[in-house]
């Protein structure tokens, strides 16, 4: 295994660490509020996501068929529950916004699931399914190619998700005062930085570059910190 390679996953493994964690403590400061469970329930996707991540990435190389049956079905489980991180973050904003009862109700469940399938979709589709990269695994490397049409329809919208999600926090946060205004501008700054993980993800997927990958999961990190700083004004 190569320097690299390990250095991401020690770091995916921290934010797996980081993510559970956050979850926990997101879950004991109010369990009965569906704000504290969907933020709960987005790091718990979170750290799922990162830990196939990491599982993918650690597996014994040998035969090239073989792994990529192995290695890439556990790729694409990890890409749906990544899907699922700004959806979470998304029913932030439908219950800061319209109040629990109205949040839970079945149109916005409903965008949610409909959103889901939409961004997922691709994976399904033989001709934008990911591949491992063979002369990366000659070398004895784990790198997983996705399609560009799905790498970057996927991408951008997370991304965009995410944007969504910022700009609904910075109008919230309008309309407050006191320590709940403090606690929606954490949460404002733990997504927009979020966003800018992933567009280094994204950066890092198009070009293969290990470094810039573990940056966006360094900022991720961050992310997550300063959304539980805001839980815990």
């Amino acid at each position: 295994m190569d320097l690299l390679t390990l250095i991401k996953i020690i770091a995916a493994s921290v934010s797996v660490i980081i993510a559970l964690v956050a979850g926990f403590i997101e879950l004991r400061l109010n369990p009965e509020s569906w704000l504290n469970r969907w933020f709960a329930l987005f790091f718990i996707t979170t750290a799922t996501a990162f830990s196939l991540y990491t599982l993918y990435h650690s597996l014994p190389l040998g035969n090239f068929i073989q792994d990529q049956l192995t290695i890439i079905p556990i790729m694409i489980v990890a890409q749906l529950f990544f899907n699922l991180i700004p959806l979470c973050l998304l029913m932030t904003v439908f219950v800061l916004e319209k109040y629990q009862k109205i949040a839970m109700n079945i149109a916005h469940l409903g965008t949610i699931a409909i959103l889901f399938v939409i961004m997922s979709i691709g994976y399904v589709i033989p001709t934008l399914t990911p591949h491992l990269d063979e002369e990366a695994h000659a070398i004895g490397q784990i790198n997983t190619k996705t399609p560009s049409p799905l790498l970057y329809f996927v991408n951008i919208a997370r991304i965009v998700l995410a944007l969504y999600v910022v700009i609904k926090y910075a109008m919230v946060s309008r309309k407050v005062e006191g320590e709940t205004k403090k606690r929606v501008q954490w949460f404002f700054g733990g997504v927009l930085i979020i966003i800018i993980g992933l567009l280094f993800n994204l950066l890092g997927g198009t070009l293969h570059v290990a470094l810039i990958e573990i940056i966006a999961l360094i900022l991720l990190d961050f992310g997550f910190f300063a959304i539980v700083k805001g839980f815990l004004i």
